[in-house]
């Protein structure tokens, strides 16, 4: 992705403080599931979380994984270093969430795999190719409340464009045979993972 994801960007997970001494120890997880909590946690989060949990592979996700005394940005950094594969459900609301969109420049980062999934949405949407679609139409709204700079915000776009770009899942028919999909696909990754290094 060039160096468009390699600078400082004033956002959450930036302010994140190296030095704090943190109550508790950070766990290594093999999967992170980066969602817009309010859209997907409930129904599909849940489902891939518990099934993939199911199988035996160590999965972060935010409420069941946080514990008292963590701070918070720092644990979803390490969280997201330690993972092995990584999955992006871009959802209608996503591209309004600056902790979404901060943890996806890290995970792009990362360089290891991104399943994405597309939750009642496109990739063309993700990639506001239609100007009038909801991902264009929250760019609009962080640009005019003035809160993060233009850089930040264009390494936010390209980071989308890229995730838009990979082959992934589209909402399509029934949800429980999408969680079985996107199971199989992530478990496979990890087992890959595995077997490197061993």
């Amino acid at each position: 992705m060039g160096n468009i994801l390699s600078s400082h960007s004033p956002s959450p997970l930036s302010d994140a403080n190296p030095s704090f001494h943190y109550l508790v120890p950070h766990t290594a997880y093999k999967v992170f599931i980066n969602h817009r909590g309010k859209d997907t946690k409930q129904s599909l989060v849940s489902s891939v979380y518990h099934n993939l949990d199911n199988r035996g592979v160590k999965v972060f996700l935010d409420k069941m994984c946080l514990r008292p005394g963590q701070y918070i940005p720092q644990a979803l950094i390490c969280a997201i270093r330690s993972a092995s594969v990584h999955v992006v459900i871009l959802s209608p609301n996503y591209a309004e969430s600056e902790w979404c969109l901060d943890e996806l420049l890290l995970i792009c980062r990362t360089g290891a795999p991104i399943v994405p999934v597309f939750w009642e949405i496109r990739p063309s949407d993700v990639r506001m190719e239609n100007k009038n679609g909801v991902y264009a139409k929250a760019f609009r709204k962080h640009n005019k409340v003035g809160k993060f700079d233009s850089r930040t915000l264009e390494k936010w776009k390209e980071a989308l464009r890229w995730v838009s770009l990979l082959q992934g899942f589209i909402s399509e028919g029934e949800q429980g045979e999408m969680v079985e999909k996107i199971t199989a696909c992530v478990a496979r990754y990890n087992e890959m993972a595995s077997r490197q290094t061993i």
